[in-house]
Order: structure tokens, then sequence, then C-alpha cells
């Protein structure tokens, strides 16, 4: 996300809370509205990449292997927000997760999740051997800038300093405290996931050999020259960015389905529709539930604890190898 996204997501988290703490029906609807208002940009955008492909190329420069695709993607991104903007939907949707239809928050979260899924999606459209070539190596400084800014957007979805104070923060989030008994549990759970990871491989390299090599090429140029601190900050950053926004902040709003579909979605650099995605499903479900039985702590330290023990594999696998 560039910063003009940034400001733009910040600015209406800003205002879904101001108009929540109003607590105005007619507020409500204007914030609707102007969700359903700025859909109609995006959707125009598509329009042209689809049907305007040659004029728009003519006036920048493209850097799309498809246009169309990418045009299609938008349509569908700005579809899916002007669909969730209606109240109607909301209360639809209310059968299948917890969100409240008449909260500007939980609306917002749809629409966001709707935007973040078709952006990663669009960056592996044309395939993973394209999005290999175009992708460059990992850095632990950005990546760690990132999941520090997965932090602020869910302690502002939740309404940090604007309509709760740090202590109703922390309960939303539920980011309570952890006992010795939940950290024994934690470490069976680490063991049961690494354990899945590697069925999961297995069955991938017996499914489709060719794909599996694909993404160890990318891994091998996404983290090129990884020692050990690097894998540390990797750890630390996605066990405790990740699970904020996803168990966190958007878990309680959306349910452990749709959050997990959203969170195995948004990790592109193993593709679509494969065993790694569905391992990536089950792992976020599996993250969900200890959220449930515990809390949001626990939740960070055993996606922690999973990726460390990774990290810590393919470190010795690299080092035995070189």
């Amino acid at each position: 996300m560039g910063i003009i996204e940034i400001t733009l997501v910040v600015g209406l988290i800003v205002l879904a809370n101001v108009v929540k703490k109003q607590n105005s029906d007619t507020f409500i609807k204007l914030f609707d509205l102007l969700l359903i208002w700025l859909n109609a940009p995006l959707f125009l955008l598509g329009v042209l990449f689809v049907f305007q492909t040659n004029e728009l190329r003519s006036m920048v420069n493209l850097q799309l292997d498809s246009p169309v695709a990418f045009g299609i993607f938008l349509q569908a991104t700005a579809v899916w927000g002007v669909i969730v903007s209606f109240r109607s939907t909301r209360h639809s949707l209310e059968r299948w997760m917890p969100i409240n239809p008449h909260s500007p928050l939980h609306t917002l979260a749809l629409v966001l999740s709707g935007y973040f899924a078709g952006s990663v999606i669009l960056q592996v459209i044309g395939g993973l051997e394209n999005f290999t070539e175009n992708l460059p190596r990992v850095s632990i400084a950005l990546f760690l800038v990132q999941q520090a800014g997965f932090v602020l957007i869910a302690f502002l979805g939740v309404g940090a300093v604007m309509r709760r104070d740090w202590t109703a923060v922390f309960q939303r989030l539920d980011l309570g405290p952890v006992n010795g008994r939940q950290l024994v549990e934690a470490l069976g759970w680490i063991a049961l996931l690494v354990v899945l990871q590697a069925l999961g491989g297995a069955a991938w390299e017996l499914i489709d050999p060719a794909e599996v090599a694909q993404v160890e090429a990318l891994s091998e140029r996404l983290y090129e020259g990884f020692g050990f601190w690097h894998w540390l900050g990797l750890a630390v950053g996605a066990g405790i960015g990740e699970e904020i926004l996803f168990r966190g902040a958007l878990q309680p709003v959306l349910g452990i389905w749709f959050t997990s579909l959203l969170f195995a979605v948004v990790h592109v650099q193993y593709g679509l529709l494969n065993p790694a995605t569905m391992v990536l499903f089950l792992l976020a479900v599996i993250l969900g539930t200890i959220k449930q039985r515990h809390n949001t702590t626990v939740a960070i330290f055993v996606h922690f604890g999973y990726n460390l023990v990774l990290a810590l594999i393919t470190l010795m696998a690299t080092t035995a190898a070189s």
C-alpha cells in the first residue's frame, strides 16, 4: 500500500469511529452512502482497463500482463464494496458472522477486507512464475513497518483514544495475560502446526511438484541472505501484527471462518487454491480457536513459535546445503 492508500484507510477508520460515537442512524446511513460512492471511481477505472486498454497504454506506461483481468478484478472489488455497504446485505450476513449491521466500523471492515483480498489476488493473477520475477527481496525493516501498520489499523479500528481508553482497547483485542498452563498447551499447538505443515508440504509435492519448485524458488528470492536475526524478526513481526489484526480485531466482527479465509488468501507467496492455501486456512482456524479458548496473546505466542520453528528448520537446511 502506498501513502495515499494508507492515508485513505486511516481517514475512513477515524471517520467510522466518529460516526459510531455519534450513534446517529442518519450519520450511519450517510457513511454507507459515502462508501458506496467511493467505489464508483474504482469501478470506472476497471471499466477503462477492460474496454480502453490501448488508449490507457498510450497515456501511461502499463506494466501489466493482463490489463483486462486487472480491470475485471477492480470491478469485482468495487461491486463487493457497494454490495456490503447496503444494510440489507449486512442483515443477511448477520446469519453467518457476528457482524453488527448497524455498525459503521463493521461495514468498513467488510469493505476493506474485500479490497485487501482483491489487491493480493491481483499480484498472482499472472501466475507464480511472473510473480516471482517481479517480486523484490524481503526487507525486514519494511516488513516490520507493515506489521506495525497492521497493529495501528487494529488499534484505531477498535476505537483507541477516540472511543475507548487503553484498558478497554486491550480488552476488546483480547490481549490478556498468559499463565503457565496456557504456555504448555501452546507448545503442543506449535508442534501440531509444524506437523500439519509437513503433511501439507508432502501432499503438495505429490500433487504438483512443479508448483512446489516455483514456490521454493520464490522463497529463495524473497529470503535471500536471511540469517537467524532476520528470521527472528519475521517470526516476531508476523506473530504480533497478523494476530492482533486478524484474530484480535477482525475475528470478533467477521467470524472465525471468514477471517481464516481472508488470512489464507492474503499470503500470496504460496499461490492460490493449492494444498498450501488449505494448510494456511486450517492454521488460521486453529489460531482462531486458540483465541476463542484463551485469548489473542496465546494465539500470538503460537503463531510466533510456529514461524520460528519453521524458520530454524529452513536455516539449518540452508546451512547444511552450503
